[in-house]
């Protein structure tokens, strides 16, 4: 298991290896899993491997869905 504490190092991390998949938090410091999606996409279409990105949120009251 490899971690990244914030979006930064999960595009980091995905340039240098190919993961099996991705359990991104939606929440994170330095840039949002939703940005870091977004870039590691980006990435992915170059290279035209795709590997799955699993969201995921603490936001987990009904009111919260509004917000992700």
């Amino acid at each position: 298991m490899t971690v990244a504490n914030n979006g930064l190092e999960a595009i980091c991390l995905a340039e240098q290896r190919v993961f099996d998949l991705i359990l991104m938090d939606v929440q994170m410091p330095e840039m949002d899993g939703l940005e870091a999606t977004a870039r590691i996409r980006a990435l992915q279409k170059e290279s035209g491997v795709y590997t799955p990105i699993v969201a995921m949120t603490a936001y987990a009251m009904t009111g919260d869905a509004k917000n992700v």
